[in-house]
């Protein structure tokens, strides 16, 4: 692992934190990836949260994200990120890199581009995404016209301009054109995914033009990043300054940050001590003779009601049929919950309880 897969997490952090409900009581397993996700769930203040990722860097972004609050108030803390423009995030990093861990400090000076840059912009897909912004979209819409799409005043405004201006031929052709699946798999996704399970719909089209219909981008900060590079009017849990001081204040012996991938991690786990499990979409990376031993040792490790939650982008994935009783599908809370998600590129959302 070289670099950064996702600077950001592209699974909505609402459904995440309603489907899992953290309480003071719980213990959570959460996939690092962006960061966001965890760090949305941390401030729910869980007796313990393990953050892990196969991908170490994952790690060092997200302690980055963590520790560097203790230090910059929020307007420098949302500059040094890359949610705002800087001329000084370097001088930032030299004011936080000693509150990291040797290895994250150590990285991060060697690729001061990424800090530079603003880390949030770092990741293999956010460049993606931007490379579409910057060399694609423009030869189909102008500025004024995204602007104009990504904050109309509200769903039934923003139906109409989608129909009548947006969504002209060089849209579909170019946004089918970036969505290609091998392209995604080459230039945006992490490495080692489509392993294995069923094939689910990917037209990303489609998905893309139900959300339009059904949710206001206005208020999309996933959408107007993609569509103009900034979050716009609102943004990622973890960045309210609401939440600021609770961020900086976290206590250390309240989370735990480990490279390892998810079945040498729950297999070095206790048995009944996880009630919580954020999965992001790990199944994608896992053939279906994979998945099983990861399902069995999720099920040793749990207590009784704990909660599993994890979504599909391109496989289909559900546990093993021989745990049916004691891995209980919550279809209605799913259902529910989809209805509002504010992305487009899964094609479902799992909660699971566990039943012992």
């Amino acid at each position: 692992m070289s670099g950064i897969n996702y600077s950001q997490c592209w699974e909505d952090s609402d459904l995440l934190e309603q489907a899992l409900d953290i309480t003071a009581h719980d213990t959570v397993l959460s996939i690092t990836s962006g960061g966001d996700n965890s760090l949305a769930l941390l401030l729910r203040a869980p007796k313990k949260i393990f953050m892990i990722d196969k991908n170490p860097i994952q790690n060092y972004l997200t302690e980055l994200k963590l520790r560097a609050p203790q230090i910059l108030d929020h307007a420098q803390y949302l500059e040094f990120l890359g949610v705002r423009e800087s001329k000084n995030r370097l001088e930032y990093f030299k004011q936080v890199s000693h509150l990291l861990s040797l290895d994250a400090s150590t990285w991060f000076l060697q690729h001061g581009d990424v800090i530079a840059q603003g880390v949030m912009h770092s990741g293999k897909f956010e460049r993606y995404l931007n490379t579409f912004r910057k060399f694609l979209l423009p030869r189909v819409h102008s500025k004024q016209t995204v602007f104009e799409f990504i904050n109309q005043a509200n769903l039934e405004k923003q139906i109409t301009f989608y129909n009548q201006t947006w969504n002209t031929w060089r849209w579909r052709l170019f946004f089918r054109l970036a969505s290609n699946a091998s392209l995604l798999k080459k230039y945006a996704r992490q490495v080692g995914t489509l392993c294995g399970g069923v094939i689910a719909d990917t037209n990303y089209f489609k998905r893309l033009e139900r959300l339009i219909y059904r949710s206001h981008l206005k208020h999309n900060y996933y959408l107007h990043y993609s569509l103009c590079g900034t979050y716009g009017e609102s943004c990622p849990n973890y960045l309210l300054e609401t939440n600021h001081r609770t961020l900086g204040a976290c206590d250390p012996s309240t989370y735990e940050f480990h490279t390892d991938d998810i079945l040498s991690f729950l297999k070095k786990t206790p048995n009944n001590s996880l009630t919580k499990f954020n999965l992001s979409d790990s199944f994608e990376f896992l053939a279906p003779e994979e998945a099983a031993p990861v399902w069995n040792e999720i099920v040793r490790t749990s207590k009784n009601g704990a909660v599993v939650a994890y979504w599909c982008n391109q496989m289909e994935h559900v546990p093993p049929h021989e745990l049916k009783s004691q891995v209980v599908r919550n279809a209605d809370l799913e259902r529910t919950l989809t209805a509002y998600d504010r992305l487009y590129f899964y094609q479902s959302f799992h909660i699971y309880t566990i039943v012992k």
